[in-house]
């Protein structure tokens, strides 16, 4: 198995609705500019943007949408929805803490995803011997009101 590969998305749009004591009027849609990605280099950004593997010529974008968010601890949610990449849509639970400090408030939290479940690195690059098929996702949003 190869190194591990950090990267972020640099351009993305959140419109979140949360409130703890109305949990079923809460909300996420989440878009992300695939072709915003931030890895260690160009040509690494560039292979990734590629037919093989997010292929933003014909997929800008991926979404999440939220359908359910349930408490499962103090501070601690779990977000169903349905997440989409590459045209193929599967439905996705996430894990989100709230933090307030200061007056203001942050959701984080990690998931996995199966790269090969959307088809990202098709062809040769979906062996899972050269690049594995979990992507662990870390995520954190500082929420205003």
């Amino acid at each position: 198995m190869g190194a591990l590969v950090q990267g972020n998305f640099r351009k993305f749009s959140a419109d979140l609705h949360f409130d703890a004591q109305d949990l079923p009027h809460s909300y996420a849609h989440i878009t992300i500019d695939l072709g915003s990605i931030d890895l260690a280099s160009e040509e690494s950004e560039d292979e990734i943007r590629g037919k093989h593997w997010f292929n933003i010529q014909s997929f800008p974008q991926a979404r999440f949408d939220s359908s359910d968010i349930r408490i499962v601890g103090p501070n601690q949610y779990l977000v169903w929805g349905l997440f989409q990449l590459k045209g193929i849509s599967k439905p996705l639970r996430i894990p989100l803490k709230m933090s307030y400090d200061h007056g203001g408030r942050s959701a984080q939290g990690r998931f996995t995803l199966k790269r090969n479940d959307f088809d990202v690195g098709d062809g040769t690059w979906s062996a899972t011997d050269t690049v594995a098929d979990e992507v662990t996702v870390d995520y954190r949003f500082t929420l205003v009101p």
